[in-house]
């Protein structure tokens, strides 16, 4: 058994090895979608497991080969390995050792690191792969805002909300009313069991709802970095989860990524939806959105947003649903933020109490990235663990998002920035 295993294993992948020879050796379009057709149920099954955006296996090729000294013989087929892995049957140094023991000597490992890593370098995406095989990869695609240009006709209607400082999620429900929760790039949540619940409670089934998760304290601010931190541990739910939902989309208007009901009517059934059911209020809350009359108007809630140092503001036109990034969809911020490589690190003694007791400890106290050309420090935004974590320059080569108010001059003359503060650390999870 053992044996005629591992030779069906050779086959198929030789058979793929084959594939992708032939899918990287041309640049057409429509060369690759009839190479595509011509492949077994096997080869699709591959494509499908490596670029469906809801199977994600929680590894990586990096933390695989860093562990690479177990590789011997198992009993799994490829697809009931990444199932394990998809359904946490197994996670940590057990999904990377059962990863490990899966290759041979006689297989291609980088192959098996690629489908792992949602990417067979073939040069080609789900659009692709769809219209060679209808049907196959399903797509997740979410509206996504432009920047404010300074400018909108207010004829249009435009309505405006308080932008919020949390991580975009998504709850599904299917027929039956079970919700699952999803990041932007289709990445289900794990940790947000109480959403997940309250959704479930109400019966609304095949419906979409669009909004942010965030923790918000009794003041009614949003602790990102909290959130962030949360969302990310394993093993954990959160405990006091708010969901700000600011649209309503059927199933079928989600997967279709268009809708031809405007804002305000998908607007007007999301209220009716969360004042017509028991809901946990506390959970689920509907993210209050103004009609702007004209330039005026929108000055004044520009003005509170700056005053109240909002995280900004969102403009949504009175418009069908686009599952793209649009300019239907716009954000005005008073601060940017852009993700930068770190460069070089900094230590320093700071004060920090434990156990009651005030004591100096040498710790992480600033970053370097490069912003046009110029080196800015960046050392606000930090955690004490992270500083501590990352005390030993094990940041540099990270990708970190920096929040600043503006461009300015330093002393020498040169572009720096005015308030950086580091907001995200971006680890295996970069897609939320």
């Amino acid at each position: 058994m053992r044996k005629n295993n591992l030779n069906l294993k050779l086959i198929n992948m030789t058979e793929l090895k084959i594939f992708i020879e032939k899918m990287r050796a041309t640049s057409s379009s429509l060369e690759k979608i009839a190479i595509i057709k011509e492949q077994s149920e096997w080869i699709h099954g591959v494509l499908e497991y490596t670029y469906n955006p809801y199977k994600q296996y929680h590894v990586t090729s990096k933390t695989c080969k860093k562990n690479s000294n177990k590789v011997s013989y198992t009993d799994y087929t490829l697809f009931e390995l990444l199932d394990k892995l998809t359904n946490r049957e197994v996670t940590g140094h057990a999904a990377i050792e059962l990863v490990n023991r899966f290759a041979t000597k006689n297989i291609d490992w980088d192959l098996i690191y690629d489908i792992i890593d949602k990417d067979l370098k073939i040069r080609c995406g789900d659009s692709i792969i769809n219209k060679a095989v209808p049907g196959l990869i399903p797509t997740f695609k979410v509206a996504l805002a432009q920047e404010y240009k300074g400018k909108c006709d207010w004829n249009d209607r435009w309505w405006v909300s308080r932008k919020l400082d949390g991580v975009r999620c998504l709850a599904i429900t299917d027929e039956e009313g079970n919700c699952k929760l999803y990041s932007r790039m289709g990445k289900e949540f794990t940790t947000l069991n109480k959403v997940k619940e309250a959704i479930e409670a109400t019966g609304i089934i095949n419906s979409v709802f669009d909004g942010e998760v965030c923790l918000v304290d009794e003041d009614g601010n949003e602790d990102f970095q909290g959130v962030m931190k949360q969302l990310r541990r394993k093993d954990h739910q959160i405990e006091n989860p708010a969901f700000m939902i600011f649209d309503m989309l059927t199933k079928s208007e989600f997967e279709a990524e268009k809708s031809d009901r405007k804002l305000y009517p998908r607007l007007i059934v999301l209220k009716q939806w969360l004042r017509g059911r028991f809901i946990d209020e506390s959970i689920l809350r509907f993210t209050d959105q103004t009609l702007i009359t004209d330039q005026d108007h929108f000055e004044y809630w520009n003005t509170v947003e700056n005053k109240d140092s909002w995280e900004g503001l969102m403009l949504r036109k009175d418009v069908g649903y686009e599952g793209k990034r649009t300019k239907n969809l716009v954000k005005v911020k008073s601060f940017h933020d852009a993700e930068y490589e770190v460069l070089g690190w900094d230590v320093d003694n700071h004060e920090v109490v434990r156990d009651g007791k005030s004591e100096s400890m040498t710790m992480l106290s600033q970053v370097w990235i490069e912003h046009k050309g110029h080196i800015v420090k960046v050392g606000s935004g930090f955690t004490q663990e992270q500083r501590l974590e990352y005390m030993d320059g094990s940041i540099v080569g990270k990708t970190i998002t920096v929040q600043y108010f503006e461009e300015t001059k330093n002393d020498k003359g040169g572009i720096s920035l005015r308030f950086p503060t580091v907001k995200i650390i971006h680890g295996d999870i970069r897609d939320m």
